[in-house]
């Protein structure tokens, strides 16, 4: 009966010797086979601890698991390869200290749940971060910034002439043209800096560990340069400006959505004088 179960079982007893065992279990476990090792729970957990990526924690959660005598308990551990298992383990509850540990292959459960993390995180369009991912990013650069001598830059764009762009063109014309502008902005930012789709067809480029202010005035002119650049979509050479406010701070106390704020008004203060980031430094 066990060896016709599609997931690898055991149940070890309370010694921690292995009373019986399936042959998923067995196909389980890395060379050599069971029948080489000493058939004891130890033996099993050094046999995992060459496929899956933290054996010392795996260790510790099954030998608490084994001490809940009332309850099942399920340990989900990652594999060397990317995938995952998930260990039920639950006692037999014959009053001699015996468990059932069952294994199986959740990879694709893994998959699923990193899937909708990251679409929860991430913008449909430009699979940039979302506003939400960008404001973690930025509250652990900041709380980096505490511990050392270097400021964050916040570069807020907003582009000019879209709307005009999505009700001549249409909306999948002006889509295309998004995506455009968030390709050019990975490329032209720093290894480590973030760029975000903040919102419509607002982008926020985060800059960590600065070494000084005079660092981000340029490379927002250089975004701005960027942006403006013509654009070939859907057969139509298209272009679009950009206002573009930045910040620096250097104080690792600031409350992130107020950092934004200043950038956003920076922005808008520059959008007001009908300055763009791809003719004129923006301010600080």
């Amino acid at each position: 009966m066990l060896d016709d179960l599609p997931f690898a079982v055991i149940v070890v007893e309370r010694d921690g010797g292995l009373a019986l065992w399936n042959d998923e279990f067995e196909a389980l476990l890395p060379a050599p086979p069971l029948g080489w090792l000493r058939r004891d729970l130890a033996s099993v957990v050094g046999a995992l601890a060459r496929i899956i990526v933290d054996p010392d924690a795996f260790e510790r959660a099954l030998s608490e698991a084994l001490e809940k005598p009332d309850e099942a308990s399920e340990i989900e551990v990652t594999r060397l390869d990317g995938g995952a298992l998930a260990v039920e383990v639950a006692s037999l509850g014959l009053g001699e200290g015996a468990h059932i540990i069952c294994l199986r292959d959740a990879s694709g459960e893994l998959r699923a749940r990193r899937e909708l993390e990251h679409r929860a995180l991430h913008d449909p369009l430009t699979k940039l971060p979302n506003r939400e991912l960008l404001l973690d990013r930025l509250s652990v650069a900041l709380s980096r910034r505490g511990r050392q001598d270097t400021a964050v830059g916040v570069i807020f764009i907003d582009l000019d002439g879209f709307k005009k762009i999505n009700d001549e063109h249409g909306h999948s014309v002006g889509d295309e043209l998004l995506v455009s502008v968030a390709q050019r902005l990975q490329r032209e930012v720093r290894e480590g800096d973030t760029v975000a789709r903040y919102a419509g067809d607002e982008f926020v480029v985060l800059c960590e560990d600065l070494a000084n202010e005079r660092i981000a005035g340029p490379l927002g002119r250089r975004l701005g340069a960027s942006i403006a650049r013509p654009v070939t979509v859907g057969g139509q050479m298209l272009t679009v400006g950009a206002s573009i406010g930045v910040v620096v701070e250097g104080d690792p106390a600031t409350d992130p959505e107020a950092l934004l704020a200043r950038a956003d008004a920076e922005m808008y203060r520059h959008k007001r004088r009908g300055e763009r980031g791809s003719n004129e430094a923006p301010g600080g």
